[in-house]
């Protein structure tokens, strides 16, 4: 019985036109990139993520919702819950998909605003979407999640995980998403 031969793998992203496959050639780096086989033009997008900013309110006054990651990039840290906007996905459902997948809170796409949209320096979008402020004792108990260790209130400014959710919460708590 024969060995089945396979063909080696391209471990290097971005090598290969998407059209056609054909390699791109040594010199060619940077985006866009034609490809010299086909012609087609390929261009390098920032991947969209959507973060939910969740205000709530209880005797000790207003806070921020926040999670601690059991993922990389940034495990064991806090930032606000969010991740990548899904293919064909309103940016508003994701804020609340991502919401309820951090931290088990039901929220309405309907009540997202837009507060702020950050480019970061490795090529994300970050669109920050502002919930109403709610009661904490309404919140579900904070509960382990696939990617969070459960939720928690944030009371003050701190350094997050990511410098962008840090940005945006120093600005929520200065009054600027008002």
């Amino acid at each position: 019985m024969s060995e089945i031969q396979h063909p080696p793998t391209n471990s290097v992203p971005d090598s290969h036109c998407s059209s056609c496959g054909a390699p791109y050639g040594e010199g060619v780096s940077g985006w866009p990139r034609t490809c010299e086989a086909c012609g087609a033009v390929a261009y390098r997008n920032p991947l969209p993520v959507a973060i939910a900013l969740l205000p709530v309110y209880d005797t000790k006054g207003t806070a921020l919702v926040v999670v601690t990651r059991t993922i990389v990039p940034a495990r064991g840290r806090t930032a606000l819950p969010g991740g990548y906007i899904d293919d064909r996905e309103d940016w508003r459902q994701a804020v609340v998909r991502e919401l309820r997948e951090e931290t088990g809170i039901d929220a309405a796409a309907r009540d997202v605003r837009l507060v702020d949209a950050m480019s970061s320096p490795d090529g994300h979008l970050l669109l920050f979407g502002l919930l109403p402020e709610r009661p904490a004792d309404l919140l579900p108990p904070s509960d382990p999640t696939d990617e969070t260790e459960g939720w928690h209130l944030l009371r003050r400014p701190e350094e997050l995980a990511f410098p962008l959710h840090t940005l945006a919460v120093k600005a929520w708590f200065e009054g600027r998403y008002i």
